[in-house]
């Protein structure tokens, strides 16, 4: 239906150039089309965030813990959970210390429960629900990367990107969607294929093996982040109104 009512609007907003640039139905309305990221809220998710009461509620101890965020529904299984599981299962083969954080809920909770068990995690991974706004800053201090490893297009930015960037922690996701606008390789997290199990063990274990070059890739979240306050991305929105209207 997109392309019969798009061009009744003066200005249509991508959040990602290289979503807008690969989308078959915003290619052809260039004349129209602005790029403006989402944006995240640089006070509430910040580094001096404590963690330490989620590290010893889920008996974290000293491993080190991933999290991933996201609704566990069918309409968000592009997100790529089972991917997760299956990569955290090859690391935990390989005798690496590790755990998984999972927050979120939704239909299809009951399948990757059962998923983990299938793969004996069950001590590795942790389903934790629906969290408070309030809460959520608190488990991004408590881990030490984010997870999202989307599988298609249909991931068009991925706030929990910025989100765990602005808490300075890296990120390892995907090369698809507007993902590759919001993570560069090499400095604020690792990208890598998607729907791929062993290439995103093979990027946990880079961050696991270098603990320096994750921490530094952490604080390059934050001022990555802090480009993308949404103090500076409702100035950059209120232009394109702006020129619409004029």
């Amino acid at each position: 239906m997109l392309p019969r009512y798009i061009t009744l609007y003066r200005r249509v907003i991508s959040t990602s150039a290289y979503y807008a640039e690969r989308s078959r139905n915003l290619t052809s309305f260039g004349n129209i089309l602005r790029v403006v990221s989402n944006g995240v809220d640089c006070d509430t998710f910040n580094p001096s965030a404590d963690g330490s009461r989620v590290r010893d509620q889920l008996h974290l101890g000293n491993r080190f813990t991933l999290i991933f965020v996201g609704a566990l529904t069918k309409w968000h299984r592009y997100k790529g959970l089972e991917i997760l599981l299956r990569a955290v299962n090859e690391l935990v083969a390989g005798r690496l210390d590790l755990a998984l954080v999972v927050v979120g809920d939704g239909e299809l909770k009951d399948h990757y429960v059962t998923l983990s068990r299938q793969l004996s995690l069950d001590k590795v991974v942790m389903f934790v629900g629906n969290l408070p706004d309030a809460e959520l800053p608190q488990y991004y201090a408590a881990s030490d990367a984010l997870v999202l490893p989307s599988k298609d297009m249909s991931e068009g930015f991925g706030l929990t990107l910025l989100e765990a960037n602005a808490s300075g922690k890296p990120v390892i996701a995907s090369r698809v969607g507007g993902i590759p606008d919001v993570v560069r390789d090499g400095y604020n997290g690792i990208l890598v294929p998607p729907n791929d199990p062993n290439a995103l063990a093979a990027g946990i274990r880079g961050l696991m093996m270098n603990p320096e070059n994750a921490r530094l890739m952490g604080r390059n979240g934050r001022k990555h982040a802090e480009a993308h306050d949404w103090k500076k991305v409702g100035a950059l929105t209120e232009q394109v109104y702006e020129e619409a209207l004029a």
